[in-house]
């Protein structure tokens, strides 16, 4: 007995199907507006048809959002609190393990620009879980933001690539569809601790005997084709306006910035490149001094520099830069050229923070204020300008460089000339004595306290002495009275060697 033949159809493979440009080179099948991408579609002819293996089938949106050239591609669902778990499969809260070869490149990611779930972040996701299950009990209506999610340019151009399958195309920048997301883990870009909030419910055996796992619905937007510079900027921009999150990370990941660019262009070359804190790697603490400054802080003393602390970072923008990246350079030269041998000996017994002022941010920023007074017949015009010009909707980087060139040439005649020049400031910086323990130091910080209120000391493994543990406040008091001191008459005040008395 012969075996009968069967024919075999031959499936469209996913490298037929076009890339559309608009969409980054999303594969789209167009079943709306293409009558053969339709039938082929009903008659079950696509490969990826056959590989749902492979891939999470969910209806939903695709949506170009942003500004062009430079539009994101995001995808809305609505899953369940099941197929949200399945999709996104990352939980934050519990990483994957060496073996979860697929999620590695987001645990990567998770530790560049995410949170560890300690101390407060985990009481918050224990109080959104509580929060979910209450809904689940029907105790309260739940009002859940929107989970927002990315899958790297690998994800998108790996097999199985991601393809969206068009049902209605009345709006070109919003597609309505079927989506066929590969079965990868997704990285949050926002919601964080919701996402490890539901993973805990989704686990909870409120959530099985009720039957929330296809019950109860989130939303989720996932933004596809995204690369690791993409994903440090959406960190920084979606937590670096108005929130409390890691101010250092958020710095030092946005990118985009005026004052971010500023930074990085003003740091090259000097004893601070490579020793910023930037809110993972080691700090800026009075032990750990491998890093002389943490982003934050040497932002504000650049604000401190072209300002005087009187503009804040979204003040700044690209076309200031030229005007005030020299002196912004000259001033951390300034401080390397003082400080740099003290800040590069980092083995020594006594860290430089536990021995000067000058390793401390509130005097930093105080000299950030001093140099922008020692150099008011250049910075002072450039802020004029900067608080006079006005701007359109209309107007080029270029316009608005050429605009502020023109007004600046107008006022720099009129430049007052500093009380303290910057020769003098130096001069002044060079002689001050900047041991911590000194008395002028004292009566400008003030000291730390034993419990019995008197004066806590600390003993100098360098000399053996017994000194006064000084205060380091970073408050703006304490910065203006050092930058008030530094500039007055009486300086020189500064420059004695008197150490605090014990008693």
């Amino acid at each position: 007995m012969s075996t009968p033949f069967i024919a075999q159809k031959q499936l469209i493979s996913t490298s037929d199907i076009p890339e559309d440009p608009a969409f980054g080179g999303l594969r789209i099948v167009r079943i709306g507006s293409d009558e053969e991408a339709r039938a082929n579609i009903e008659n079950r002819r696509y490969r990826f048809q056959h590989e749902l293996e492979k891939r999470h089938v969910m209806r939903g949106m695709l949506c170009l959002k942003g500004a062009e050239p430079h539009y994101r591609i995001c995808v809305s669902l609505h899953p369940s609190l099941g197929q949200f778990t399945d999709i996104v499969r990352y939980n934050p809260s519990d990483p994957p393990r060496a073996v979860d070869y697929e999620a590695i490149g987001m645990r990567a990611a998770h530790e560049k620009t995410q949170s560890d779930f300690k101390g407060a972040k985990a009481t918050n996701r224990a109080d959104f879980k509580r929060y979910i299950l209450e809904a689940i009990h029907g105790e309260r209506v739940a009002y859940l933001p929107t989970v927002t999610g990315w899958q790297s340019v690998e994800e998108f151009e790996e097999d199985p690539q991601p393809i969206f399958v068009v049902f209605d195309e009345v709006n070109s920048a919003v597609l309505y569809g079927e989506f066929y997301l590969p079965k990868r883990p997704v990285m949050q870009a926002d919601g964080q601790t919701q996402t490890a909030a539901l993973f805990e419910a989704a686990q909870s055996g409120v959530a099985l005997k009720s039957g929330a796992l296809n019950t109860f619905f989130v939303t989720l937007e996932i933004e596809l084709k995204v690369d690791v510079d993409a994903a440090a900027q959406s960190f920084a921009d979606r937590n670096g306006r108005g929130t409390k999150k890691n101010a250092n990370l958020v710095a030092t990941y946005d990118t985009s910035s005026a004052l971010s660019r500023l930074r990085n262009s003003a740091i090259k070359g000097t004893i601070f490149e490579g020793r910023v804190a930037d809110g993972r790697s080691t700090g800026a603490t009075l032990t750990a001094v491998q890093n002389i400054v943490d982003a934050s802080t040497l932002e504000q003393m650049l604000l401190n520099v072209i300002s005087h602390g009187n503009r804040k970072r979204e003040h700044l923008k690209h076309h200031h830069i030229p005007f005030v990246l020299p002196y912004c350079r000259e001033f951390l030269q300034m401080l390397e050229h003082q400080f740099g041998a003290a800040w590069s000996d980092t083995t020594q017994p006594d860290t430089y923070r536990r021995l000067y002022v000058h390793g401390w941010a509130f005097a930093l920023k105080a000299l950030a204020l001093a140099y922008n007074q020692a150099r008011r017949e250049k910075l002072g015009p450039i802020m004029e300008v900067m608080l006079q010009e006005k701007t359109t909707d209309h107007d080029t980087v270029d316009d608005l460089e050429k605009r502020f060139s023109d007004a600046l040439v107008k006022l720099e005649s009129e430049a007052l000339t500093p009380k303290v020049s910057l020769e003098q400031l130096k001069q002044r910086l060079a002689e001050i004595d900047w041991r911590r323990d000194r008395r002028h130091w004292i009566q400008i910080t003030g000291f730390l306290q034993d419990k019995n209120g008197t004066k806590k000391t600390v003993k100098l493994k360098t000399t053996g002495e017994q000194v006064v543990a000084a205060a380091a406040s970073n408050t703006p008091a304490h910065i203006s009275q050092v930058e008030n001191k530094i500039l007055s008459e009486n300086w020189r005040d500064l420059t004695k060697h008197e150490s605090e008395p014990i008693e």
